[in-house]
């Protein structure tokens, strides 16, 4: 049952969005509005509504003609977000090197602690597990900088991010690396080293994005031959 207090669009397009980002809607569905008012048992008002805002996010391509269809990412709006990341992250973890609290530095830490392999090798098994830390750790970095402008940049940006490795899901192999960037990153927070988180975190985003750029690459590639 719906809270009383909810509201109908904002949960619409909560729900909508967070099927979008997971691939419950893949790139190139078209989503009807009869459709999702029975799924989602709201009217056709909130879904309008909801349709418009993910429309303006980026996350549907909304005619007159055709309906409304999830969009995929142009490999432009990739290194737009990219660019941004690469521009406000390192600013924020700054920021964040200076201000973050011991308890926020701990919790992260425990979880670093507990996703550890242990000795043995990353696998596609912990794929979802490894996507919480990486989101747990930046979302707790935005917060800590005490930038709420900046934050809610950069809040929205990591929703397209976690949209686009979905769709191009990392390696055990990049995990296990990108695990390690991230370490680096919080042992600097841990040495309150603001340059050098600035730094490490700068370092990690542009590999994410250079691994991420090849595999979708190959991806195609593959999808050429194969057509």
């Amino acid at each position: 049952m719906k809270m009383a207090l909810e509201n109908p669009a904002t949960a619409a397009y909560e729900e909508i969005k967070r099927r979008i980002i997971d691939l419950g809607y893949a790139p190139g569905t078209k989503l009807s509005e009869a459709r999702l008012v029975d799924e989602l048992g709201y009217g056709r008002s909130p879904i309008r509504t909801a349709f418009a805002r993910l429309q303006a996010e980026g996350f549907l391509a909304v005619s007159p003609q055709s309906g409304s269809y999830v969009r995929a990412l142009t490999e432009r709006e990739i290194k737009d977000i990219i660019d941004c990341r690469l521009l406000l992250e390192s600013h924020v973890t700054r920021l964040a090197a200076k201000n973050m609290d011991a308890e926020a530095l701990r919790r992260l830490r425990v979880a670093f602690r507990r996703l550890a392999p242990q000795g043995k090798e990353f696998s596609h098994d912990i794929f979802e597990d490894f996507n919480e830390l990486d989101s747990m750790f930046h979302t707790t970095i935005y917060e800590a900088a005490g930038n709420e402008t900046m934050a809610g940049i950069l809040f929205n940006l990591l929703q397209k991010v976690r949209w686009i490795k979905r769709s191009f899901p990392s390696t055990p192999k990049r995990m296990k690396v990108s695990f390690a960037e991230l370490e680096r990153v919080l042992e600097a927070l841990e040495r309150r080293d603001a340059d050098a988180a600035a730094q490490r975190m700068r370092e990690h985003i542009g590999n994410a994005a250079d691994f991420a750029a090849n595999f979708r690459k190959e991806a195609a590639l593959r999808k050429q031959r194969a057509a």
